[in-house]
């Protein structure tokens, strides 16, 4: 395996040094220089409009609307959504607290994690590197991002419009191919977001625990769908698979990898399916090529797409539209193609397809069809079930594992910030999008905040000796660990915070009461002493909330 150079080692070394920096001055977790990078990210999308998607053309042959509403919209839609959520996701969380620690205070904060490093797959270069960079900006933290070296066009785009947007020891691109992927994973990170395939996840995976270092897996698998005998409006579901298929030459994570149809209606489904494609992009190959129909990465990735469709005619599959022999590897063209009920066996049902090519299979009944999907290697990233019954799509939530799922739609969820999205076992872990990201690159820090008072010590009987009082403060002392309840959070009124601290002193008193003993002198002190010392509780109140604020936003 060929190794980085040294150029490229020291070039790394001091990229990171300087991010490192620069979160150690702790100016990343200000709410005004969060939100002067999220403004940053906007601006770039915005004006560098044209030039992203001149690149995505070049390496994808997407159109420039697609390259629009994929990629760029996407990033712009989360940024400003970040920037108007910022404040209120970064705000801590006050929680309730155990009755036994009365008066005692809990609360999460929301903390950065640090130096961060975005790896991006060549399926969406720009959204895929950019909006992970997004959520860990929001929460606070440097990013260092490494596009696909299958997309050059785009990677070099990437280089020149970051640093007219952000310093370099904020965000930073580092271009290059297995070697310098490879020497990035060996350094150490305070998170690593991968988006690819299962195969390199688990390499990254593997790296990421040599240096101890957290990582989300966002992975693909073979997502199926599926069309129940109660199926919806025909035309309109056609509709919505065949655009959820074919958008990127069907070079998406989450696309339908397979449709299972029931019985009945396969033929229905088959020919709405056609009049689908013909609607969208002509209805000759030559309308095809003119149309806005994207192109694959290389020309490998398409021979490997006509190899498979071939095997799976072999295998007895049928071809219903498209086909290997309308395919050019020179062009890295390769049509949407839908081959009906192929063989278990054959490719395209047993390796994840990652192309315009969509197997069809009938099903008698829903349990079979759960069945099928269920025998299937690994977990899917994402499940569709198109049903005009939702108890049907509930049994099939219920009985299929998937990272996500759709009713009736195909690829939404992915744009979709108010849900998680990620995969589950094979297809991945961890959570992106909306303040599912952010939190994906926060740090949850627990906190609590505690009077240091006499007069809250329950007579001491959390400390040894356990025997104390007749030998009964070790029970007694459990017995109010399982039976106390938990206070909720009273912070934001003075006259409950006192009234938690008055009942932490009377149930102090009770239980020495309780166990018979009469009360030392300091204890006694210590409730006169309360009722003189209300000045220093609202000190002590004043001086604990007041910093627990959290920072307000100066843009």
């Amino acid at each position: 395996l060929k190794m980085a150079s040294q150029r490229f080692k020291d070039r790394c070394a001091s990229i990171q040094s300087s991010h490192r920096s620069l979160f150690g001055t702790r100016k990343t977790a200000d709410m005004y220089w969060r939100t002067i990078q999220l403004k940053n990210c906007i601006k770039m999308c915005e004006e560098g409009r044209l030039a992203i998607a001149k690149a995505l053309t070049e390496d994808l042959g997407k159109s420039t609307f697609e390259a629009t509403i994929t990629e760029i919209d996407v990033t712009l839609l989360e940024a400003r959504d970040a920037l108007s959520n910022v404040e209120s996701w970064s705000s801590p969380v006050y929680t309730s607290s155990p009755g036994a620690l009365m008066p005692a205070f809990c609360e999460i904060r929301k903390e950065p994690r640090g130096t961060t490093l975005v790896i991006g797959p060549f399926n969406y270069p720009f959204s895929t590197c950019f909006g992970p960079a997004v959520s860990a900006l929001a929460a606070g933290n440097t990013v260092v991002l490494k596009p696909s070296e299958l997309c050059p066009a785009t990677a070099k785009c990437l280089a020149e419009l970051v640093p007219r947007y952000f310093d370099d020891d904020v965000v930073s691109v580092v271009e290059g191919g297995i070697p310098e992927v490879t020497h990035l994973l060996s350094l150490p990170w305070d998170m690593v977001f991968f988006t690819g395939s299962e195969r390199v996840g688990s390499i990254v995976q593997s790296s990421c625990a040599s240096t101890l270092s957290p990582c989300v897996l966002e992975l693909g698998g073979k997502s199926p769908l599926i069309i129940t005998k109660e199926m919806p409006h025909l035309a309109t579901m056609a509709k919505r698979v065949m655009w959820g298929k074919t958008i990127n030459a069907g070079q998406t994570c989450i696309a339908p990898d397979y449709v299972l149809v029931q019985e009945d209606n396969v033929d229905a489904v088959l020919e709405a399916f056609k009049a689908a494609l013909e609607e969208m992009f002509g209805t000759t190959d030559d309308d095809m090529r003119r149309s806005a129909f994207s192109r694959n990465v290389s020309e490998g990735h398409t021979k490997r797409l006509l190899d498979m469709i071939d095997d799976a005619v072999e295998s007895g599959g049928e071809v219903v539209t498209g086909g290997s022999k309308f395919g050019d590897v020179k062009e890295r063209y390769f049509p949407p193609t839908i081959i009906y009920n192929p063989s278990a066996k054959s490719r395209v049902m047993t390796e994840e397809i990652f192309g315009c090519v969509l197997p069809v299979i009938p099903f008698k009944t829903n349990g079979d069809a759960i069945r099928y999907v269920n025998a299937m290697r690994g977990t899917p990233l994402a499940l569709y079930v198109f049903t005009r019954i939702r108890m049907h799509f509930d049994f099939f939530l219920d009985a299929i594992p998937s990272g996500g799922a759709v009713h009736n739609d195909v690829l939404i969820h992915f744009a979709t910030g108010q849900v998680p999205f990620g995969g589950l076992g094979t297809s991945g872990y961890g959570k992106g999008h909306g303040v599912h990201g952010f939190n994906t690159f926060t740090h949850e820090r627990g906190v609590i905040s505690k009077p240091c008072r006499n007069e809250f010590e329950f007579g001491g009987i959390r400390y040894p000796p356990y025997d104390k009082y007749s030998g009964t403060s070790g029970p007694v002392f459990r017995y109010l660990l399982h039976n106390l309840p938990n206070i909720p959070p009273l912070y934001s009124t003075f006259f409950l915070y006192l009234g938690q601290a008055f009942l932490g002193v009377s149930c102090t008193y009770a239980t020495i009461r309780v166990l018979g003993v009469e009360a030392n002198e300091d204890f006694h002190l210590g409730i006169r002493g309360m009722c003189k010392t209300i000045g220093e509780l609202i000190v002590d109140f004043g001086t604990w909330f007041g910093g627990l604020k959290p920072p307000t936003c100066k843009a």
